[in-house]
């Protein structure tokens, strides 16, 4: 039974777009002279898991096993998403380029010698020491892949074994400075280590006679593992070949643990074959970065970031015709009327920002009140694009919903708001008293006070106490919703009569005859 609701989790195919982009990725990855890393911005939902998980896909990563939070496990491989790999991959099972990348044969034979990894810090946020995590799932997926090249050529057992001891002595180093015991396999490099780790004060490791060494040990153990993985029946290892980390979802981390990852990449295993892949709201982590440094400027903290990142890719937005194709199928899905189809996307198109999460959810959400609410009279396409109106008023202005949900006949009070009327509703002296009717006013011209009036002298002031990130920020949102806003407030005045309440259609399930 096919799906008719969309999920929210990241998809690899490339349902609004953002295939190529990923794709970009994946041959910026290859292309680019480590140690180098990667930054790929946007704001929450933009679509930047989506796009990196198609790179990691493309470089031939595969998902594996991930520990949750409550101690369960997630699954990632199943026979659906073995199948979308192998179709999007640099290389596909039977050994053919994929010749709609456009690569060449030498950045195939990059890939080939590469390993991508994926990490999420927000699982282990909690860690003592950021490192442990990180080199314990490089270790865990090096193991992965190399199972898999098992079944198809013969590895040297020698080699697998050098690699692992090597990879476990630099995880015995870091939990050697995490935990303030030394550990046997990593004597001569942990001790100096964990000394310099003790201090608090992690820059301490840069100096050459502390960090120098874990980095030179952990440069030494990645250098091994795909020594490892290219085999002993191919030719020699390439200069190119590279470790790939993909890190996503660090702006989630708090900001101790968003500082901690951002200073192991800078200080430890920035090597010669490593490229890390970073998916950030860039103004998220410049807030974590505010936190934990208190007093220092933000300027400052924008630096730190521009010295950690090589590169940064904002996340393009959708393309238009995919966002309507997507709408356009759902309600197709879900059984709305075949003529109102195309109005109720252009509604929808003019009432949401394009932004991924925030389209798909708006969709399941209006799908699943259509399915509730369905009766004859819904079949009218002017019924059906009523639905869709309220359902943004329900998703966006849930005070004023709320209020509507128990006295429909406000609906009259809502449109003189937006009319600029002062005069009194009918229906308003009937149901409200007159503290209660200005309470009413009151909420509801509130939450469109963005659209009916606006104060530049007040928004020039709250402006001017924030960092100007935070400024466009507020002025890219306000001007998302006064636009949304706008456009609902003038269907509004246009559709709905003076005397018109809250239709009952639109809020109580009815027999659908």
């Amino acid at each position: 039974m096919p799906a008719t609701y969309i999920n929210d989790q990241w998809v690899q195919q490339d349902q609004l777009g953002l295939g190529r982009a990923g794709d970009e990725l994946a041959r910026m990855s290859l292309e680019v002279n480590p140690p180098f890393t990667i930054g790929i911005t946007g704001k929450w939902g933009c679509g930047k898991t989506s796009l990196m998980r198609r790179a990691f896909a493309t470089l031939g990563g595969k998902p594996i096993s991930q520990g949750l939070r409550l101690g369960q496990d997630k699954i990632e491989l199943n026979e659906t998403t073995l199948s979308e790999l192998n179709s999007l991959r640099h290389r596909f099972e039977n050994g053919r380029r994929n010749f709609a990348l456009d690569w060449t044969t030498d950045l195939h034979n990059v890939a080939d010698q590469s390993l991508s990894i994926w990490y999420s810090p927000w699982q282990h946020q909690e860690s003592a020491n950021p490192l442990i995590p990180l080199l314990q799932e490089i270790r865990a997926q090096y193991q992965v892949k190399r199972r898999i090249l098992e079944n198809g050529r013969q590895l040297n057992r020698q080699g697998g074994l050098a690699a692992l001891t090597l990879i476990e002595h630099v995880i015995d180093a870091a939990i050697s400075f995490t935990s303030g015991k030394p550990i046997k396999a990593a004597v001569g490099v942990s001790e100096n280590v964990r000394k310099a780790w003790n201090e608090n004060n992690p820059e301490n490791l840069a100096k050459p006679s502390d960090g120098q060494r874990f980095h030179l040990l952990f440069e030494d153990a990645i250098e091994n593992l795909l020594d490892d993985l290219n085999g002993s029946s191919r030719k020699k290892l390439s200069y190119e070949a590279r470790l790939i980390v993909f890190i996503d979802d660090l702006d989630r981390c708090e900001e101790k643990a968003v500082v901690a990852l951002l200073e192991a990449i800078k200080l430890y295993l920035g090597t010669s074959r490593c490229v890390f892949i970073l998916g950030v709201d860039d103004v998220a982590v410049g807030d974590a970065l505010k936190r934990h440094w208190q007093g220092r400027s933000d300027d400052n903290n924008r630096e730190y970031l521009e010295k950690l990142f090589q590169a940064t890719l904002p996340v393009p937005q959708p393309q238009p015709e995919r966002v309507r194709a997507l709408i356009l199928q759902q309600l197709e899905n879900h059984g709305f009327p075949a003529d109102a189809r195309d109005a109720l996307a252009n509604d929808i198109e003019a009432l949401l920002e394009p932004n991924p999460r925030k389209v798909k959810n708006f969709l399941n959400s209006l799908c699943i009140n259509w399915q509730m609410l369905r009766c004859k009279a819904m079949t009218e396409a002017e019924n059906c694009r009523r639905l869709v109106m309220f359902q943004y008023l329900r998703v966006n202005h849930r005070p004023v919903w709320r209020l509507l949900e128990r006295e429909p006949a406000l609906l009259q009070v809502l449109l003189r708001i937006f009319n600029d009327s002062n005069e009194p509703a009918n229906v308003e002296s009937k149901i409200l008293s007159t503290d209660e009717s200005r309470l009413t006013r009151e909420i509801f011209s509130r939450s469109f006070a963005h659209v009916l009036k606006h104060d530049d002298a007040k928004d020039m002031k709250l402006h001017r106490s924030q960092s100007l990130d935070a400024a466009v920020d507020k002025a890219l949102e306000r001007l998302d919703r006064r636009r949304s806003d706008q456009y609902f407030v003038e269907w509004m005045k246009q559709n709905v009569s003076p005397n018109e309440s809250l239709p009952a259609m639109y809020l109580q399930i009815t027999d659908t005859d």
